[in-house]
């Protein structure tokens, strides 16, 4: 199954493989992307599904209400025995990640495959 919603420079596309969700974002996650993540993320968790992978590999700025987006799924995924992952960062998005030790919470990988095979 897969879905694409594109919203004030962001882009969404979810992809489901087995019980897992993976989200491919692009373009700039401010505002008006954020609140395109929190829907898409509202429908994934709401539909029981707790294993989340974001693809950031095309996200060249992520602000403080993206990061939130992504706290929240944490917070809801890791409470269903889930788990949140983060797989190709652009440098600056990764160094955001590593400068609020968000990176300590959720791993950060170099693919997909990578994401899905860890433990």
């Amino acid at each position: 199954m897969r879905d694409d919603t594109a919203t004030g420079g962001a882009a969404i596309e979810k992809e489901f493989r087995d019980d897992v969700c993976v989200l491919r974002l692009s373009g700039q996650m401010r505002e008006m992307g954020a609140d395109a993540l929190r829907e898409e993320l509202d429908q994934v968790l709401e539909g029981g599904t707790f294993k989340l992978v974001f693809d950031m590999g095309e996200v060249d700025f992520i602000s403080s209400t993206g990061l939130g987006q992504m706290m929240r799924a944490y917070r809801t995924a890791t409470g269903n025995d889930g788990f949140v992952r983060v797989v190709n960062p652009q440098p600056l998005v990764e160094e955001v990640f590593r400068f609020t030790k968000l990176h300590t919470l959720i791993g950060i990988f170099d693919t997909v495959e990578e994401a899905l095979a860890a433990d």
